[in-house]
């Protein structure tokens, strides 16, 4: 696997610890790419609105209010930041198809296999290339998110 160290910059996208500095700096709401309502048309085209979503990498990005708001019902939104979980799980605590929990991507144990029945990534896969040992964090992730 082919790692572009020239898009990565100085940062390290794959470790926590960038992470909770940049929500903390930062805070407000950010989506990586996209915004819900670009994505829309394949989410309600490859995604039921019953399905058990799990959102890899949510940080604070308001796609999973988007798609609460256009009938998803169940999503689990995991990411590194525990700044961002914590941040994300107050903001969203009245709604309750939305849940929160501080995970590392590559090793999500935690849930049973078959948990989910859709998995949707905007960029964790892209911070991990970013990050140290990138093909193996890559290689670590896609096999969860295969389970």
């Amino acid at each position: 696997m082919y790692r572009d160290v020239s898009a990565c910059n100085t940062y390290n996208y794959g470790d926590a610890l960038y992470w909770d500095a940049r929500y903390i700096q930062e805070g407000g709401s950010f989506d990586w790419y996209q915004r819900y309502s670009a994505l829309r048309p394949f989410a309600r085209k490859y995604i039921p609105t019953s399905s058990r979503i799990l959102m890899v990498g949510c940080g604070n990005a308001v796609m999973s209010e988007d798609m609460v708001k256009d009938g998803y019902e169940d999503i689990m939104n995991i990411d590194i930041s525990s700044v961002a979980i914590d941040m994300m799980r107050r903001k969203y605590e009245h709604i309750p198809q939305l849940k929160y929990l501080q995970m590392d991507v590559k090793d999500m144990s935690f849930f049973p296999d078959e948990s989910f029945d859709a998995v949707v990534d905007k960029g964790t896969l892209d911070s991990l290339m970013c990050g140290a040992s990138a093909p193996i964090s890559a290689a670590q992730m896609l096999g969860e998110v295969s389970r």
